[in-house]
């Protein structure tokens, strides 16, 4: 080894001299702190290790009431959904209407309750909800049977008049052209509204039955120089099953005697014995036969009595027509008495029928508002008001007109919160389409 290796390892050996001195000089714990020190590590890492599950156990707990809080929103808090209904077995849609012609028609709902109508009925569904559903009669009969639930909210409407239901079975039936109501109970209670009617409503259990009338009574018309045949008996528009009940039957009004004829020609040979056209349409008309009213002015000549006769008949007449799927000859009738009685109940009735054959016959939104709209503005608080306002929203709807339709949902809700269209009613005024 030359010299210079020789200095490098003697170097070496007095550096690592140098660091063992100073560690000598460290100050050292004992062994006691030593054992105290990894104690204090073993028992740290326990706790943590204990501590973790019950982390864990902790927040289970809160995801489980979480979970349950939602189930019970849900079950108990949630609505339920609407009810749905099917005619004669298929789907049916709110708002759509369905009509009886030749043999009955049967609404099902989910709730297990059952509208019947009669034949030459005409009705619609106006809404569904998860407690029951509204029904609008329009016309002719319908047998209810509504399942018994405590919370359960079943209305039909007829004309200016809603019956409240629970749990019941009942018929009832609404005249157009009589403007009247029956509702014959055959077990449980309703309570009926109307403007007519006293506030509170007037309750029918079973087996009552009451006719309703908010139409003013029509004068009676003058007796002829010589006796006018008396008319036959009202057969009733009902099927047997759909009869109201004879304390019913017993609170309807006589026929009014027949006035006297407008002057036509003599019979024809083999002319029936009850007299010709001109002396026979009254009566009928005043008897509740339109169909046969309708076809004597026929026999007779529309021009002749579109001239002649009164506001009232002309309206009847114009609703004869639109029955007999006559629209022409309707309007003819209504606009006349719009013509000669401008002003009166008749010209508002016939300006709110114009808008119901715009409304049904043709489907013609814009042409039938603007009669609902006369109709509103003659006779605000008429018996028809309510219809024609709610139809008036089904326009503006239909027309996309959402300003419009807001605001008159806005004026139904106002006056007839409880009304057959309240329902679309709230639901356009709160802003949906």
């Amino acid at each position: 080894m030359d010299l210079r290796t020789k200095d490098v390892a003697a170097v070496v050996r007095r550096v690592a001299a140098h660091q063992d001195a100073a560690l000598e000089r460290l100050v050292r714990p004992s062994t006691t702190d030593r054992l105290e020190a990894i104690y204090r590590k073993e028992a740290a890492l326990s706790l943590s290790a204990r501590a973790a599950p019950r982390s864990r156990r902790l927040g289970v707990a809160l995801a489980a009431a979480c979970v349950a809080a939602s189930v019970l929103w849900f079950v108990l808090l949630r609505p339920g959904d609407p009810l749905t209904y099917r005619v004669a077995g298929a789907p049916g849609a709110v708002g759509r209407w369905v009509a009886a012609d030749a043999s009955q028609v049967g609404l099902d709902f989910s709730d297990g309750s059952r509208v019947d109508l009669a034949p030459g009925t005409r009705a619609r569904v106006t809404e569904v909800g998860p407690r029951g559903a509204s029904v609008l009669l329009e016309r002719g009969s319908l047998r209810v049977r509504v399942a018994h639930r405590d919370d359960t909210r079943w209305v039909v409407a007829g004309g200016p008049f809603e019956v409240h239901v629970i749990g019941t079975e009942f018929d009832i039936t609404w005249n157009t052209d009589a403007e009247e109501l029956t509702v014959s109970m055959i077990t449980g209670r309703v309570r009926i509204l109307g403007p007519c009617v006293d506030p509170s409503g007037r309750a029918l259990a079973a087996p009552e039955a009451a006719r309703l009338s908010c139409a003013a009574p029509r004068p009676a018309a003058p007796r002829a120089s010589s006796p006018a045949p008396a008319p036959e008996a009202v057969p009733s528009a009902q099927p047997p099953a759909l009869l109201p009940s004879a304390s019913a039957a017993a609170s309807a009004p006589a026929p009014a005697p027949a006035p006297p004829s407008l002057g036509a020609p003599q019979p024809r040979a083999g002319e029936p014995l009850a007299g010709a056209p001109a002396e026979r349409w009254r009566a009928h008309l005043a008897a509740g036969k339109l169909g046969e009213a309708l076809a004597d002015v026929e026999l007779l000549g529309i021009d002749t009595v579109l001239g002649r006769a009164g506001g009232a008949e002309l309206v009847d007449l114009g609703s004869a027509a639109r029955l007999s799927r006559k629209p022409d000859v309707a309007a003819r009738f209504y606009e006349a008495a719009r013509r000669r009685f401008a002003g009166s109940d008749a010209a508002a009735a016939a300006a709110y029928h114009l808008g119901r054959m715009a409304f049904d016959g043709r489907g013609a939104w814009a042409e039938a508002e603007r009669w609902f709209a006369v109709y509103l503005a003659e006779r605000p608080r008429g018996t028809l008001a309510p219809e024609a306002l709610g139809r008036s929203i089904e326009c503006a709807r239909n027309l996309q007109l959402r300003a419009r339709a807001r605001e008159l949902a806005a004026r139904y809700l106002a006056a007839y919160p409880n009304g057959a269209h309240a329902g679309l009613a709230a639901t356009l005024a709160h802003g949906a389409d």
